[in-house]
């Protein structure tokens, strides 16, 4: 077999690898998707925690880029703060040393042929067979895949030890390590696959092409060029999608010139300290125990590390997303929370709108100070009021574009319900903000008046509404049981009833004998009506919003 074919054997042994990576991924998409979400949701509550969750996941999925792209949908829905998904992607960094072991004491001792070729077999013919049902087909590419990759590193380990036996080994000797390094880094950034190119480097160590010294500088060089998958990731996404990037891209920089610094010692630590004469164990040791180390000592700081990337790429003033630009449609559980955090960006901007419109300062609703001073930002203060409504409807048809993508995926009939419930709370929302909108020109109006019985009548609609306001927001933030909330909705829809009743009533009755004429005592009657129309309406919102913990003891129609 000449050099030319080697070569050729070997490129296409690395493109059955990568393919059956590739199946592989995809068919653990399907069978531990969510279930592997789930486990990484609740395995978040602390960077220690979450780094026990990124690196079992990883072990298991078999893929760092893969849980680090689910870190990105994550914190983009706001389902985890940025300093847990750090603590996931030094996780993945330590989970994807897995790969390593299992081929370093199995794959160059067992016949991968033999084992590869029956496993394709029977996951083919499933495949065909059983086109049409999901799971099962799932199971199958999961298991083709798993024969194209063992049979594809069969045939770079043949096709590697036949260029040990043509190829002139004395051209690759006298390199620096920093050259095998950029080699690394380079070659893993085209395939996109650190265990590819930790198969490759075993490979080529295997089979004499290079020396441990090489192979480890090679290997510190595929951790860094795996940071590609997740910059690529970022490029184009929103702030905090660049802020997860750069995280990895900082911990695998600080780990690669640690360990590219201190591989002789290192390499010293794994022979002598660890007794692994076995250049291929030596070299997957080598490569756990640099990203462990790098782990250790990176894990005090990840609360430092997410409130310096905070400060990086903030959010871009133009865009008024904040969540649904984050998460990509097909993952629905993501794509669910971040259209309800979106919802409720939408009603503080109708909060703080209607709070400028009434001339009053977020602190009169006494509310804590992280939703006071989420009031006072999320509008920008020199922005014209017609302006910022503009922006509040455009919006809500963000939401309901991003919402009709969601439901071109596979989603249950529950989500879609979910789903829609969301939506009426944004609408709902967008009929508080038009209530008090079309009677603008009348609170100047009676704001201004010289006459004190409109001067009243202001004041004490202004009272009644911020009242609801103060209730409305701390609904919508708090936690709170179903039995609360269903009590809280039926007072607050009573007492706005009831209030404005009481004004309408009395309008009827002495407004032309308080000193209103017939043309203000009419709008007055106006400007009482969409008072109750924009609480009502909010009350609505509230309803749908938080529909899933009411409906745990029964719907509340306001």
């Amino acid at each position: 077999m000449s050099v030319y074919w080697g070569i050729f054997s070997f490129i296409s042994g690395l493109g059955l690898f990568l393919y059956g990576m590739q199946q592989l991924e995809d068919a653990l998409k399907v069978l531990s998707s969510e279930s592997f979400k789930s486990f990484l949701r609740k395995s978040t509550a602390n960077p220690l925690t979450s780094l026990i969750g990124g690196t079992i996941t990883t072990m298991v999925v078999q893929s760092s880029s893969m849980v680090g792209l689910m870190m990105m949908a994550f914190v983009g829905a706001g389902v985890m703060p940025l300093s847990n998904a750090v603590g996931v992607v030094l996780g993945a960094n330590l989970g994807t040393t897995f790969t390593g072991w299992i081929v370093a004491t199995l794959g160059f001792k067992l016949p991968l042929a033999a084992m590869a070729v029956p496993a394709m077999g029977v996951g083919a013919l499933i495949t065909v067979v059983f086109n049409d049902r999901d799971k099962l087909k799932a199971w199958a590419l999961l298991l083709l895949g798993l024969g194209l990759l063992l049979f594809g590193l069969d045939i770079m380990k043949t096709s590697m030890e036949t260029l040990a036996e043509r190829f002139d080994m004395a051209v690759l000797q006298g390199y620096p390590a920093v050259v095998y390094l950029l080699v690394g880094i380079l070659f893993t950034a085209i395939i996109q696959s650190s265990s590819a190119a930790m198969m490759i480097t075993l490979s080529a160590l295997h089979a004499g092409i290079v020396d441990l010294p090489s192979a480890a500088a090679l290997v510190v060089g595929a951790d860094l060029g795996t940071t590609s998958t997740m910059i690529l990731g970022g490029i184009g996404g929103s702030a905090i999608k660049k802020q997860l990037a750069l995280a990895h891209v900082v911990i695998n920089v600080f780990t690669a010139i640690l360990a590219f610094s201190l591989l002789p010692w290192l390499l010293i630590l794994v022979e002598k300290g660890f007794g692994l004469t076995d250049p291929l164990l030596g070299l997957v040791a080598f490569h756990s125990s640099f990203n462990f180390i790098g782990i250790m000592l990176i894990l005090p700081f990840t609360g430092v590390l997410s409130r310096f990337l905070a400060r990086r790429f903030l959010a871009s003033d133009t865009d008024i997303r904040t969540y649904i630009n984050s998460v990509p449609t097909t993952m629905v559980p993501e794509a669910l929370v971040a259209v309800r955090k979106e919802v409720e960006c939408l009603l503080v901007r109708v909060c703080a709108l209607t709070l400028r419109n009434l001339k009053l300062d977020a602190s009169s609703l006494k509310l804590n100070d992280e939703l006071t001073n989420r009031l006072r930002g999320s509008l920008e203060k020199d922005k014209p009021y017609l302006e910022s409504y503009g922006e509040i409807k455009q919006l809500e048809g963000e939401i309901l574009e991003f919402s009709g993508l969601v439901q071109t995926g596979e989603i249950t009939a529950e989500q879609v319900k979910i789903l829609h419930g969301y939506l009426s709370a944004a609408r709902h929302g967008v009929y508080a903000a038009k209530s008090l909108k079309d009677i603008r020109e009348n609170l100047v109006m009676l704001r201004h008046s010289e006459k004190q019985v409109l001067r009243t009548f202001y004041e004490q609609q202004v009272a009644l509404h911020r009242s609801s306001l103060a209730v409305i927001l701390l609904l919508i933030f708090g936690e709170h049981e179903a039995s609360y909330l269903r009590e809280e909705i039926s007072t607050q829809k009573a007492r706005n009833h009831e209030s404005h009743a009481e004004i309408e009533k009395a309008l009827f009755v002495m407004g032309l004998h308080q000193g209103a004429d017939e043309l203000e005592t009419s709008t007055l009657l106006n400007v009482n009506r969409e008072f109750r129309a924009s609480i009502h309406n909010f009350l609505l919102a509230l309803n749908y919003l938080r529909q899933e913990t009411i409906s745990k003891s029964g719907a509340v129609l306001v």
